[in-house]
């Protein structure tokens, strides 16, 4: 097996060691698709882990001779985002068992979040709070692509958010597939954008809120969230 490990969790390596174990026995499943979230408790710390299912054949053997595991990946991009000042869960550690000449079994572990909600959640909010989160989350993504981050899986269950101290805050997750590197254009800012759930007023505010922290031509953007609309 192979675990990386944040140092700052090293007392729970042994744990880890036995995470297979763990994760069939005990905790709580959250969630499940092809991959599998469950929760566990350890030493007062409350963790989520996720299970990647196991990839093709053409995948196992991609990921023994030359591509990385997405697991791994979700550890290095949190690390990426938190550097740069972005919320996203504490990586505590990637585990991968090997299984045969080619397969592994695969987890990501990370802190649980506290935030409550997540954008889904924008959608059935009083209109007024919901402009002032919309304005905030504008900023937010605007931020986010300026830096050079793109959430290729920008879904809204995959943006946590709460209200600290007054204000709103934004957490990443399932960052496995974030692209990294220079400058997102407006264009495959707004691109990306049409990756969110909304109705034609959650876009439409969006849309203008994003363009102005840019410095682009609101309509524009729109005009481009509505075009990818049409290609679904």
């Amino acid at each position: 097996m192979k675990i990386i490990l944040n140092s700052k969790y090293e007392h729970l390596r042994e744990y880890l060691k036995n995470l297979e174990h763990h994760f069939v026995h005990d905790g709580k499943e959250i969630f499940r698709d092809r991959n599998v979230v469950k929760t566990l408790e350890v030493d007062g710390l409350k963790l989520c882990v996720k299970k990647y299912a196991s990839p093709s054949l053409p995948g196992k053997i991609a990921q023994r001779l030359y591509k990385a595991p997405k697991g791994k990946k979700a550890y290095y991009r949190p690390l990426q985002l938190r550097e740069r000042g972005f919320e996203s869960p504490e990586p505590v550690a990637f585990v991968r068992y090997r299984k045969g000449l080619v397969g592994a079994t695969t987890y990501f572990v990370c802190l649980y979040s506290n935030y409550r909600y997540n954008m889904v959640d924008a959608l059935s909010i009083p209109a007024s709070e919901r402009d002032d989160l919309i304005v905030a989350f504008a900023r937010f993504v605007a931020r986010l692509h300026e830096r050079g981050f793109l959430h290729r899986d920008f879904s809204s269950s995959n943006v946590l958010y709460d209200v600290v101290n007054e204000k709103f805050r934004f957490a990443l997750i399932d960052t496995n597939s974030i692209r990294t590197g220079r400058p997102v254009s407006v264009e495959r800012g707004c691109e990306n954008l049409a990756q969110l759930a909304g109705d034609d007023e959650f876009f439409t505010k969006l849309a203008k809120e994003y363009a102005d922290a840019r410095n682009a031509d609101p309509l524009k953007c729109l005009e481009i969230i509505q075009r990818e609309w049409k290609k679904e």
